[in-house]
């Protein structure tokens, strides 16, 4: 299944990345393994997510990090939609964007 990347992920990476560089950088390691399995099972089980808010999409947990997987599942491909620091307002969770792709 072809994987696609929003612009939306675009920033919830960049925070990933800090997070684990400036704030929390003994446990890079673990969080990068962790998050690279939460993609490899998203790809090869679309459906592993639990279903949440608006139809469609879709919320995976990245394992033993405060973070998680948002995504929508189409015939051709998996849009992940946002990468989601749980602990943020979830108010704050805009999912609404114009499919905008990283290149």
């Amino acid at each position: 299944m072809k994987l696609v990347f929003l612009a939306s992920t675009k920033p919830d990476l960049e925070w990933f990345r800090t997070y684990y560089e400036k704030i929390f950088p003994e446990g890079a390691g673990a969080a990068r393994r962790q998050y690279v399995k939460a993609i490899d099972n998203i790809v090869f089980n679309p459906y592993i997510g639990r279903q949440v808010g608006m139809e469609g999409l879709r919320k995976f947990p990245v394992r033993k990090t405060p973070f998680a997987i948002v995504y929508e599942v189409f015939d051709d491909r998996v849009e992940i939609i946002r990468i989601w620091d749980q602990r943020a307002d979830p108010e704050l969770l805009e999912l609404h964007e114009e499919a905008a792709v990283l290149e």
